[in-house]
């Protein structure tokens, strides 16, 4: 910890602070506990000047990295492309760096971090690395299922909301949407790779980024990122094979999920275990299963729908539905590490 830390506060960079994980990772960060003495947001030349509330003062956002002495923590919000230079930058200057964009997921050398996973030697390394929103869903609630009947075979689709884009995403479902309602010319496709609105597609692969702090990935890259950062999670054990489905939805993401484990698991047992892991909210009590929408603001994987799978004679399978605010899982695991390596006393 350094001086100005343990004199009068921390000072914290948020790069890419004005898309749409920034802003979350801004609001978890002025929920904690950490004493921050200063917070500077850092996003893109047309963000300059635009002022947040932070802890009842008026910060504005800046264009250019501020020099990094004295700094006590880099947290990365930004495309991977940027980022590399960027935890390059914070290695120089030995300032700690939390990494959001997945550039060093699959790392041996770059602990992927979460909460109730990794020790001490892992959570203080100089650069570590957060996994995607659908991962930390996933690992908690395989996890609890692995504890009790070890986890042999995940198969799951995910349905990526607009947000999977960021902040740009999000605007260019809106205007796709409005478009068509009104029978306008549809916008050309910037942010994803053919217009959204009204369907449902492959998560194709992209090269376009949103230019505010996320950058969509194509299939191939969503889909081994997410297996290698579960493998990475869970360990070796288990086998994962995932199917990524871009959905005309503003926020969260939707999971089925078929689970064969190495032991026999009940229904009932399933849900026990899953009714007790943190992190982890099953939605068993309630009609129905839980939406996308019922996951906006929360912290929680929400699971519905846990039912034996029809199709497997053994007894091993289950198949359930996972929802997530992947932004909010994200920005609740950066501000929980956060207050890990640098809470003042």
């Amino acid at each position: 910890m350094s001086e100005r830390a343990s004199a009068g506060g921390l000072r914290i960079v948020l790069v890419g602070a004005t898309g749409a994980l920034g802003q979350e990772v801004r609001a978890a960060l002025d929920a904690s506990s950490l004493r921050i003495a200063s917070l500077v947001i850092v996003a893109s030349d047309e963000s300059i000047g635009t002022e947040f509330e932070f802890r009842g003062d008026l910060i504005y956002v800046v264009s250019e990295m501020p020099a990094l002495q004295g700094v006590d923590l880099v947290v990365l919000c930004t495309p991977a492309e940027t980022s590399l230079e960027l935890i390059r930058a914070a290695l120089r200057a030995e300032v700690p760096c939390i990494d959001c964009s997945g550039a060093l997921s699959a790392s041996p050398d770059v602990p992927l971090v979460m909460r109730d996973r990794g020790g001490v030697a892992e959570w203080m390394a100089p650069v570590v690395t957060i996994p995607s929103g659908v991962a930390i869903g996933w690992a908690r609630v395989l996890g609890a299922l692995d504890a009790v009947a070890g986890v042999d075979r995940v198969v799951g689709t995910v349905l990526h909301s607009a947000a999977h884009g960021g902040r740009r995403g999000i605007e260019a479902l809106s205007s796709e949407t409005i478009a068509l309602l009104g029978q306008g010319e549809v916008p050309e496709p910037e942010i994803f790779p053919v217009p959204v609105a009204f369907d449902c597609v492959p998560a194709v692969r992209s090269d376009a980024s949103s230019g505010d702090g996320e950058s969509p990935a194509g299939a191939l890259g969503l889909e081994a990122a997410l297996a290698t950062q579960l493998s990475r999670l869970l360990g070796d054990g288990a086998r994962v094979a995932v199917t990524s489905v871009q959905v005309p939805t503003f926020v969260g993401e939707g999971t089925s999920l078929l689970v064969e484990t190495r032991a026999p698991l009940s229904v009932e047992d399933a849900m026990a275990a899953l009714e007790k892991a943190e992190g982890v909210e099953l939605w068993a009590a309630r009609e129905g299963a839980p939406s996308t929408r019922d996951t906006s603001g929360r912290d929680d994987a929400l699971v519905g729908r846990v039912r034996r799978d029809p199709s497997g004679g053994d007894g091993n399978g289950i198949l359930l539905w996972v929802a997530t605010d992947g932004l909010r899982l994200v920005a609740d695991e950066v501000a929980a590490l956060a207050e890990r390596r640098l809470s003042v006393n």
